[in-house]
C-alpha cells in the first residue's frame, strides 16, 4: 500500500497512503462532480493536508467537526482526512433550519465547520452560541488554507468515522458510537471495502452518488467507492434524467437509491426510458424505506438481477442483505443477515419468539451494542441484558433466517427516504396558540412513501366556543421553524383528539383507517 513517488508530494514516516489504488493508479480520476475532479493522488494528497490543518485547530482524536455542503468533490477529501485525524465530522443536513443545525453543532461539540458558499448565512447563524471557532467557506479560502498546510502524515492511531445522528422517540437526533469502528488510521480503507464485500458491491468500476452526501448510504458509498478502486460520480442532486443520463454516459456500475428514486425513474414514460442504455449497471444498492413491491419487480426487469435491499441502521443493526434473486424466490423480505451480527425478534416481555412470530427486531454484535451520545438512558432502553439491542423496528424471521418488516416503527415516518419524528412537529405545533392539541402521524402516500398529517385539535373560549383555526398561519409558522420535508401535506381540525383518560393519545384511532384504505403495495 505503500506509495513514497515524490511527484504526489508525500512526506514523512507515515506518508503511506490509505487508498489502494493510490498506489496503483495514482493519476485516475478518483471523483468528479460537474467540471470538478481529482484524482486518487490529489485526494490523497490533500486529504492529509486537511487533516493538517483540522489537527492544527485542536482538532484531534475524537475531536468534532462538522460539513454542510452539497454533495462536491470535497467531500472525499473530507472522509479520508476525518481517517487520518481520528476524529468525527458531523455531516449535516443542508436542509434543516438555522436553529435545528444549531441543536446538532451544539450536541456534538464540534469546533470547525467546513461550508458551501451559498450556505454560509445558515451556517454562520448555526454556528452562534455553539463552540465554533472556525468557519471556512469551499473555495478560495478553503484552497488557501489547503495551500498553506503539508503532507506529512499524522502519527498512528485509530481511524476516524463520521459522527452519524440518529432521530428517538423524543424527536430529537442523537449521535451514535458504535464499537465495531476501531480500525488503525493507515488501514482506514478496509472498513468501507469489508462493507462493500458484506453489501456486494463490485470490486472496481464506476461508481454514481446521487443521493446527499450527508446521508449515511450516501458517504458509505463513496466511501467504499473510494477503496475498492471505483471512480466516483457525484450529481449536486437526484434527477431521473440526469441519472439515467450519467448512467450512459460514464459506463456506471454501482449505484444506490432510495425508493423514492426508483417510483420517479419508472414514471417517466417507456420511450424516455428506453432511450437510455443502462447495461453497465452491475450493482444498485436500495435502502432508507420499504419499497413497494410493483417497483422493486419493476427495477430488476429493468436493470436486471443486480438490485440489492440493505435493512440496517446507523447503531449498526446490518447489514442485512437482500439480493435480487433473494427478494424474488422470497417477496417482501428484507434480507439475511451477514455474518457481523445476529438477528433475534422478541417480544414485550423479553420472550424470543420462533419463525413467523411478530415482534421486535434485535441485533447482536461481537463488538457490543452502540451507544447514544448524552443519552444513557436511551441507550439503556434500546439494549436487552445479553448485549442485543434494537431501533423499535417490528418484523419476523422465516425458517431459513430471512428478515420481513411489519413496520418501521410506531410512529417512524419515512419521507422520500428521510426519517421524521412526529414528536418533533408536535412539540413546535404544540406552541402555537391555534393549536390546543395535535396528532402527527404518516398516511400512505404512492411516490414517497409516506406523506405527513397532522390533526389539529381547536381550542375554545372562555365560554365554551369553538375557535376557528387559520391552517395557513400554522403551516406558515411551522415553515419557519422546521425543515421543509417536515412539514406535513395537510392539515385536519376537530373539537377533540382521542385520548385515554390518562392522557394516552389513541393515535391508531387516526392512523390506522388511511392505511386500511390504501391498495396493498
Amino acid at each position: 500500500m505503500t506509495n513514497t513517488a515524490p511527484d504526489h508530494g508525500f512526506t514523512g514516516p507515515q506518508a503511506q497512503t490509505v487508498l489502494p489504488a493510490t498506489a496503483t493508479t495514482p493519476d485516475r480520476v478518483a471523483v468528479r462532480c460537474g467540471d470538478s475532479s481529482l484524482t486518487f493522488a490529489e485526494v490523497e494528497q490533500r486529504a492529509l493536508r486537511l487533516a493538517n490543518v483540522l489537527i492544527d485547530h485542536g482538532i484531534g482524536i475524537d475531536g468534532r467537526w462538522a460539513i454542510l455542503a452539497r454533495n462536491r468533490v470535497e467531500w472525499a477529501e473530507a472522509l479520508v482526512a476525518n481517517g487520518r485525524t481520528g476524529s468525527r465530522v458531523v455531516l449535516l443536513n443542508w436542509h434543516l433550519t438555522p436553529s435545528e443545525l444549531h441543536e446538532l453543532l451544539v450536541d456534538s461539540g464540534s469546533t470547525l465547520l467546513l461550508v458551501e458558499p451559498d450556505l454560509l448565512g445558515a451556517g454562520t447563524a448555526a454556528a452562534a452560541g455553539t463552540n465554533i471557532a472556525t468557519i471556512v467557506a469551499f473555495g478560495d479560502e478553503y484552497e488557501a488554507l489547503l495551500a498553506a498546510s503539508h503532507t506529512t502524515a499524522p502519527s498512528e492511531r485509530a481511524a476516524g468515522n463520521p459522527l452519524l445522528y440518529t432521530g428517538g422517540t423524543t424527536g430529537r437526533s442523537k449521535g451514535v458510537n458504535r464499537s465495531d469502528q476501531h480500525r488503525a488510521a493507515s488501514h482506514w480503507a478496509v472498513t468501507p471495502s469489508m462493507w462493500g464485500t458484506l453489501t456486494g458491491m463490485p470490486d472496481e468500476g464506476v461508481a454514481l452518488v446521487s443521493t446527499p452526501l450527508y446521508h449515511a448510504m450516501g458517504q458509505a458509498v463513496l466511501a467504499s467507492a473510494l477503496a475498492r478502486h471505483h471512480e466516483t460520480v457525484l450529481l449536486p442532486r437526484f434527477d431521473p434524467h440526469a441519472t439515467l443520463a450519467a448512467i450512459a454516459e460514464h459506463r456506471v456500475t454501482t449505484t444506490a437509491m432510495v425508493p423514492t428514486q426508483f417510483v420517479r425513474l419508472l414514471k417517466l414514460d417507456e420511450t424516455e426510458r428506453a432511450s437510455y442504455d443502462v447495461s453497465s449497471i452491475r450493482w444498485v444498492l436500495h435502502t432508507a424505506a420499504p419499497c413497494p413491491r410493483w417497483a422493486k419487480q419493476a427495477m430488476i426487469e429493468w436493470f436486471g438481477p443486480t438490485i440489492v435491499e440493505l435493512y440496517g441502521s446507523s447503531e449498526g443493526t446490518g447489514p442485512v442483505i437482500a439480493t435480487s434473486q433473494q427478494w424474488l424466490e422470497r417477496p417482501g423480505t428484507v434480507g439475511k443477515a451477514s455474518a457481523a451480527l445476529e438477528l433475534s425478534i422478541v417480544d414485550d416481555d423479553g420472550h424470543d419468539l420462533g419463525p413467523g412470530e411478530i415482534g421486535t427486531v434485535y441485533a447482536k454484535r461481537a463488538s457490543g451494542p452502540p451507544s447514544y451520545e448524552g443519552a444513557p438512558e436511551k441507550t439503556a432502553a434500546s439494549q436487552l441484558p445479553d448485549g442485543r439491542f434494537t431501533v423499535g423496528d417490528v418484523g419476523w424471521l422465516d425458517e431459513d433466517g430471512f428478515l420481513f418488516l411489519a413496520d418501521r416503527r410506531v410512529d417512524l415516518m419515512l419521507v422520500g427516504g428521510s426519517n421524521v419524528y412526529p414528536a418533533e412537529i408536535e412539540g413546535i405545533l404544540s406552541q402555537h396558540p391555534m393549536v390546543a392539541d395535535v396528532a402527527v402521524f404518516g398516511i400512505p402516500d404512492p411516490e414517497f412513501g409516506q406523506q405527513i398529517k397532522a390533526v389539529i385539535e381547536a381550542p375554545t373560549a372562555v365560554d365554551g366556543t369553538v375557535i376557528e383555526v387559520d391552517v395557513a398561519e400554522v403551516e406558515q409558522w411551522l415553515r419557519e421553524r422546521l425543515a421543509s420535508y417536515k412539514i406535513p401535506a395537510s392539515f385536519d381540525v376537530v373539537d377533540a383528539l382521542p385520548r385515554e383518560a390518562h392522557g394516552k393519545l389513541k393515535k391508531r384511532l387516526l392512523r390506522d383507517p388511511y392505511w386500511e384504505q390504501a391498495e396493498p403495495a
